[in-house]
């Protein structure tokens, strides 16, 4: 078929027509697409709200938190009284980073006019790997607004400049001094000021202004974070809490561990003032998320205030509590929970008790009351001293299950025999870890277990030493119920709550601390940190099927100090003696607050006991001046501790009756070194009791049944010279004794007596300090040499490592400076007139000179809740630092003898014991 000419051209007309009308109708498809999506922009442009702040918050913020009173001034009687927003930590960081960028340009009335009463919004955010920084954001809605903002723009030349740089087509700003130190940096916007001491910070804002419609995590959050009546809001990422509360790996800090699987994985908190203004109490309701075991390991348990005040004692540093109301159903529903949070030998331990914990009937959790508490009582040490409460209504019930259970546990069919203490029956159960077996992870600790019953509580402690203190407590009613303080907090302060834990953050905040990724310690763990301020640091929660209800409460209870009286000394008490003393008297309990006593030796070799009342009973006569530290121990087993101490030439038992003491005295051998008297352990019922060094650098033992000391450590050459001190330590359960000779001779003795494999050690070189058992897995020593070369010798008697420490002047000696009750050491670099005290490490802390030769004494105390100090004594006068060579109080203080120091955590006050040629004083200096 062909076409003509006249058919083509029609085709060619039909075919230009169609395409005409393809073009057309393609440029309306077009049109009405740009119609669509502008009209969809423009909607979205007309309907959303004035800009959030989330959406010029990075992503990657750490918390986000807003306040409009954080920036308000405090008065020095708010300061002394109140838990203020501006005085804790994290919003006192916060407002750091604010303050110095805008009370710099602008004067004093000015920049309060500018910030007062906005709600200023600030984002934490990593800047390197171990530094953290803020971003503040200050809203600008008034013309009102836009002088200072100039001013910050274009201020003081004589004293400023600001310097601009374009970022993705917006100006970065820096704020500096004529000495070219920054201020900080930022960007201005219409409806904000927004600023950051890092520039790298100002970037990341940048960057996130030019993703208008992307939404982050933090963008699907509360669009405001504070409510009419709250003081300030805080979002916490997940990841916070996560890095703050996960212990590092060679940690034994269970707690800190364990206690993630009880908290939401993300907390948003509202702040309010307590009604006592001594504490801020923040709210929150949080998405349980897929914890479904914690939900039910808490369905249908109502929850109640804590009820023991009475059993937990003024040590305590760490409490948890759980309240139940159905202790069977939450024993039924711990085996998930402890599945799905804890570890192997956890879930194997439950397994062994698997017949107990599937008897319904009769199993342990029937016998389970309202609540259950975990206590971290206070030490000078690393040591973990851990009491346990199960609050039962039939505690003799409770006592039998628990016993079974460590059978099952242990694998045994032998119970240890119970013997009294106080007016309570104590007993040992060889099950470790049994309490974490029963009740899950956060339990764990309990290497040991020490039993007793006090009322309708069984009482279960990690060690015999630990179980008798926290009996005396209780007996000298040293507890929370009796201190009103305490006592306010539980019953007006805290609230009902399934799940309590409590921190005493002046006692416990330097291992809390020490847990942290370096990044946090940097931001808040620094010389004038607001940790300081905080003495209570609580979490409350009550779980819901879908929600967590919590609450978090920071504050004090314990009355801060003026400036009339911080680090002042005054005369507490002075108590007028017959004769003068011929040594330094010796402490027992809280004399100030008089449950406790002095025992004192005069002139005329009596033994006083002297009361709070101030009454003085000679109890006998010794043979000279006590010249070595009062121990406690358990040698009589009549149900209470006693005391011993020594002179030259005897060493003496004094057993408290009835408030007075009575005295057996025990001759020494010839040789001994009464001021190196230590008590080895107290959680054992061995037979060695004391320990004490001999002049040849031997070490002996104190017998209970021959009651005489025997050379239990012997150094195989005798007509060595020892030095002046020496460690003992528990490792495994098991006794371990370092000794050294003034030639080098370094000694490492096992509990047996004998020496561990590759010891004697010769150093060749000159000691004038002890060695060191450092507390590690392996175990290592440590010790130092005259001419200061400090040394690490591995358990097999090989040297580590050798590190020569700096000496400035040739005539100076070095030694290790072991805590007065062997609780640590220092390093000492001393001369005949100065002094340098330095860390384990070699690193100086600071220098005292003006010292008087031959008559200077220096000493290291750990007194707990974080006061260690140093004290130097130097002719009759005494002067004491704390590590940053701060000295403690405003002047010296008089007394013949080394003083004696106890730190009171409840008065927040140090008492200093000295002499006066016929009295005692009592000094006090107020700390913080």
């Amino acid at each position: 078929m062909t076409i003509d000419g006249g058919q083509r051209s029609i085709v060619n007309g039909l075919l230009l027509k169609l395409t005409y009308m393809t073009k057309k109708q393609l440029w309306i498809g077009i049109g009405i697409l740009a119609l669509i999506l502008g009209g969809y922009f423009g909607y979205r442009w007309w309907k959303a709200p004035a800009r959030s702040t989330w959406m010029l918050i990075p992503s990657d913020a750490l918390l986000v938190l807003e306040s409009a009173t954080l920036q308000d001034t405090l008065s020095k009687q708010a300061r002394l009284n109140e838990m203020a927003l501006q005085t804790t930590p994290v919003f006192q960081e916060a407002a750091h980073s604010l303050e110095k960028f805008v009370w710099a340009p602008l004067d004093t009335a000015s920049a309060i006019q500018f910030l007062n009463g906005k709600p200023i919004w600030y984002s934490l955010h990593p800047t390197s790997k171990d530094r953290l920084g803020f971003i503040f954001y200050i809203p600008i809605r008034s013309l009102q607004d836009q002088p200072f903002v100039d001013r910050i723009l274009n201020p003081n030349a004589d004293r400023f400049r600001v310097l601009s740089h374009p970022y993705e087509d917006t100006r970065i700003h820096e704020l500096l001094t004529v000495r070219n130190e920054s201020l900080g940096s930022f960007v201005v916007l219409d409806d904000y000021l927004i600023g950051s001491p890092s520039t790298i910070l100002m970037e990341s804002v940048v960057r996130r202004m030019k993703q208008s419609f992307t939404e982050t995590p933090l963008q699907r959050a509360d669009v405001t974070l504070i409510r009419p009546g709250n003081l300030a809001g805080i979002y916490v990422r997940s990841s916070v809490l996560s890095a703050i509360l996960s212990p590092k790996e060679e940690s034994t800090d269970y707690q800190s561990k364990y206690i993630k699987a009880l908290l939401p994985t993300e907390l948003l908190t509202r702040f309010r003032q307590s009604a006592s203004r001594s504490h801020l109490i923040g709210l929150s309701t949080d998405d349980i998320g897929s914890k479904s075991a914690l939900a039910n390991l808490f369905d249908r348990q109502t929850p109640f205030k804590i009820n023991c005040g009475a059993l937990i004692p003024d040590q305590t540093t760490t409490l948890f509590h759980f309240s139940l109301s159905d202790g069977p159903r939450f024993g039924k529903a711990l085996t998930a929970f402890i599945n799905s949070e804890d570890e192997d030998d956890t879930r194997e331990g439950r397994r062994k008790l698997r017949p107990l914990l599937q008897n319904e009937e009769n199993g342990i959790y029937k016998y389970v009351g309202n609540e259950m508490a975990l206590l971290r009582m206070d030490a000078p040490s690393a040591d973990r001293r851990l009491v346990m409460l199960i609050h039962s209504p039939n505690v003799d019930r409770l006592w039998d299950r628990y016993q079974l259970a460590a059978l099952l546990a242990s694998g045994t069919d032998r119970l240890s025999s119970s013997k009294p203490f106080l007016r309570y029956r104590i007993s040992s159960i060889e099950a470790p870890n049994l309490p974490a077996f029963l009740f899950g992870g956060l339990f764990r600790g309990f290497e040991q277990n020490w039993l007793a019953q006090v009322g309708d509580y069984l009482v279960i402690a990690n060690g015999q030493g630990v179980l008798q203190e926290y009996l005396q407590s209780v007996e000298q009613r040293t507890v929370w119920s009796e201190s009103y303080r305490q006592r306010d907090l539980l019953t007006q302060t805290l609230r009902p709550a399934n799940f309590t834990a409590y921190t005493r953050f002046s006692r416990a905040g330097e291992s809390v601390t020490a847990n942290w990724p370096q990044s946090w310690q940097q931001l808040l763990n620094h010389d004038e940190t607001a940790l300081d301020n905080v003495e209570n640091l609580i979490y409350q929660s009550t779980y819901g099927r879908e929600r967590i209800y919590s609450t978090l409460i920071l504050g004090h209870t314990t009355r801060r100090a003026s400036e009339a009286v911080l680090n002042r000394i005054f005369l507490q008490r002075k108590i007028a003696l017959n004769a003068p003393l011929l040594s330094q008297p010796m402490v027992i309990g809280d004399f100030v607050g008089s449950s406790g006593a002095i025992w004192a030796v005069d002139q005329s070799q009596q033994f006083l006991l002297i009361t709070p009342e101030g009454e003085k009973h000679p109890m006998g006569s010794v043979n000279g001046p006590v010249i070595s530290p009062m121990v406690p121990v358990d040698y009589l087993s009549n149900g209470r501790l006693q005391y011993a101490f020594a002179t030259a030439r005897s060493l003496y038992i004094a057993d408290p009756v009835n408030g007075l003491a009575k005295l057996q005295s025990i001759p020494l051998p010839e040789g001994l070194e009464p001021r190196t008297m230590m008590a080895p352990r107290r959680d054992q019922n061995r037979s060695l009791i004391l320990l004490m060094l001999h002049a040849n650098g031997s070490v002996y033992g104190f017998d209970r049944q021959r009651k005489q000391f025997v050379r239990q450590f012997p150094v195989n050459n005798a007509g060595g010279e020892g030095v002046s001190s020496f460690h003992a330590a528990v490792r495994n359960q098991a006794l371990s004794v370092a000794s050294v000779q003034k030639d080098g001779k370094l000694f490492y003795w096992n509990e047996n007596g004998g020496f561990a494999p590759g010891f004697p050690l010769d150093l060749k070189a000159e000691l004038t300090g002890p060695a060191w058992l450092e507390g590690g897995n392996p175990t290592t020593l440590t010790t130092l040499t005259r001419q200061g070369e400090l040394l690490s010798i591995s358990a097999d008697g090989k040297v580590l490592e050798r590190n020569q420490l700096v000496r400035p002047i040739r005539r100076g000696s070095f030694r290790l400076l072991p805590e007065v009750n062997q609780n640590g050491y220092l390093l000492l670099r001393t001369s005949d007139t100065e002094a340098a005290i330095l860390d384990r490490k070699g690193n100086s802390l600071f220098e005292v000179r003006g010292l008087r030769p031959g008559q200077t004494t220096i000493r290291y105390h750990i007194l707990g809740s974080g006061v260690n100090l140093i004290s130097v004594k130097s002719g009759n006068f005494t002067t004491i630092y704390d590590l940053a060579g701060r000295p403690i109080g405003d002047r010296p203080i008089p007394g013949n003898f080394p003083v004696e120091l106890q730190f009171s955590a409840t008065r927040n006050k140090l008492f200093v014991y000295s002499t006066d040629n016929k009295a005692v004083q009592i000094w006090s200096v107020k700390l913080r």
